[in-house]
Parts: C-alpha cells; structure tokens; sequence
C-alpha cells in the first residue's frame, strides 16, 4: 500500500530531527522499505509525491474499456 504525502512529510520531517528509522517503523505502522525509499526519494528528488510509473501507460481508460465491454456482450 503507498503512503500518503501528508505521511510522507511526517516521516521526513520525523527523520531529519534525529530519529532513527526502526523508531519511525513503529511510529508510522509502515515497512521498513517504505520508510527508507521515502527517505532516499526525498534525498534524490526533494519531493514526497509519487514518481512516474515505469512502463507503457494504458491504451484505454477505464471508461472505454466498459464501453467496450458492453458492446461485445450484446
């Protein structure tokens, strides 16, 4: 499941005061994964949203893809 940004801050606010990561695991309920590639996605990108998925995005919408769908069930 990915964290929100308002935990994200949280967590890096939290980090950058001293406290260390498995302190931040049970504060935060969260893997630890997750609190180190929150961690290293704010030292690389100086952000706390979401990076761009990898891989080639989808031909059809969700709403095309019902439409669709629909179509070939009649």
């Amino acid at each position: 499941q990915e964290l929100s940004s308002e935990m994200r801050s949280a967590i890096i606010s939290k980090y950058e005061t001293g406290i260390n990561v498995p302190a931040l695991v049970t504060k935060f309920h969260a893997s630890r994964t997750a609190i180190y590639n929150t961690i290293n996605r704010w030292k690389n990108h100086h952000t706390v949203q979401s990076l761009p998925r990898s891989g080639r995005p989808e031909v059809l919408s969700r709403c095309e893809k019902r439409l669709l769908f629909c179509i070939c069930r009649k």
